[in-house]
Parts: C-alpha cells; structure tokens; sequence
C-alpha cells in the first residue's frame, strides 16, 4: 500500500491559475464536461459540492523531485495518472450545515452522491472555471502543496491513497473488500464555515484496486468514519 500524500492548505484566495491544485473554491473542467448534479427526492437538481482539484502533473513533479531528494525510486510508484486533472464532488451539504437531512452518512454512499472526475492532459488546453454553477457564497479557494509527512496535530489530516486509520475494523464490509482509500477529507473549519462530519470524523472516498490501476474513477463510494 502506498503511503499517504498529505494535502497541505494554504492560505485562501482568489488568485490562482486555471488548472491549479486546490481545496474549496470552484471546479476547473473543460468546456465539453458537465458538472456533477444530484436530483433530491422534491425533484430538485444542484451541484454536488465541489472539495477540491489535484493537477497530477504537479503531484507527479513532486513525487520526482522527493525521490531524487531521497534516492528513494519506490515513491513515484502511485497509482495515480501521471499527468492531467483529478477533481473530487461529494454531497456534503448537510456537514456544512446547510440541508436538513445528510446524503453520505456511516453507510456506503452510491456514486451520484460521490464524483470523481479524471481530465486527461490532452484536454487540459480546454479546461475553464465553473464558478457559475455554484454559489457566489461557496468557501474561499486554498492552494494546495503535496507533503508526505503526517501534519501536525492541530492540523486538518487531508490526503490521498495511505490508509484508513478511523476504520475500526479490519476490512471494508462485504462488495467493498480491499478497497484502496483514495482521499481522505477531514472534518475542518475556519473563521467562514465549519465542516463536522459526525463528531470530527472523516469522508472515506473509496475505490476498487482494479479500477485506481485502470485509472477508471467512475465508481468511487464514499463513507464517514467517526468515533
């Protein structure tokens, strides 16, 4: 299993480039892909809350550089696709304290309530902000920077791959065995919004070993683990 790829936020802002790996703020896509909706049972359709976008062709510079630094060749040996967009959706509303009743909970989720979204490098030249699909409200846009080391303990635990430490048991539950953790996003707040998934838990966004290795992301489940 590889070792986790911690998400180190940076300071919110407005200023960042099209195609920039960041936490909150809007979805860059291209132009020819739409984003992901959810339909609730009124018959209502809304934006799945965007969490954030990693430019894999940056994490893969800092995987390179990391190993050159550390003579270790293993640690660009991730699953990941070397090079493009990989943007994570999720229904989280309620954690955000803005619906009634939550989508994800302490049960796999199906995955319209959790989108992951690969962009290849060959239509990066089209990809564009979405911000007119969301609110002019939508919490402020952080840069990320990668890290493999563990943050601090006052720190927020975000990442990708690694493994789920707020899992009680042993496996994943039956249909889901094995599963390889793909990020992990963790309850968070700060002076504009507070995210609270269940007591300061964390959303598991899992995905089948098969499928990370197909850089197949069409069938990604999300779970909140809490103790």
């Amino acid at each position: 299993m590889n070792k986790a790829i911690y998400l180190k936020l940076g300071k919110p802002t407005d200023n960042l480039r099209v195609g920039q790996s960041h936490w909150w703020g809007y979805p860059d896509m291209p132009i020819s892909m739409e984003v992901p909706t959810l339909t609730d049972a009124d018959g209502n359709e809304y934006a799945l809350d965007f969490l954030c976008q990693i430019n894999l062709s940056d994490l893969h510079e800092f995987l390179n550089d990391t190993a050159a630094a550390t003579g270790d060749s293993h640690i660009t040996q991730y699953p990941l696709p070397k090079s493009g967009l990989l943007l994570f959706f999720a229904d989280i509303a309620y954690y955000l304290g803005n619906w009634d009743e939550p989508s994800i909970s302490m049960h796999y989720s199906d995955n319209r309530q959790v989108r992951v979204i690969y962009v290849p490098q060959e239509q990066m030249a089209e990809v564009v902000s979405c911000e007119e699909f969301y609110a002019d409200d939508n919490i402020c846009a952080q840069p990320i920077e990668f890290a493999l080391e563990k943050p601090g303990h006052d720190a927020p635990e975000h990442f990708l791959l690694g493994f789920p430490e707020h899992r009680e048991w042993e496996d994943w539950d039956e249909g889901h065995e094995q599963w390889q953790l793909l990020l992990q996003m963790d309850s968070c707040e700060d002076d504009s919004y507070v995210c609270n998934f269940i007591d300061w838990g964390v959303l598991n966004l899992i995905i089948s070993p098969e499928d990370l290795r197909r850089h197949d992301f069409s069938n990604v489940v999300g779970i909140i683990l809490s103790t």
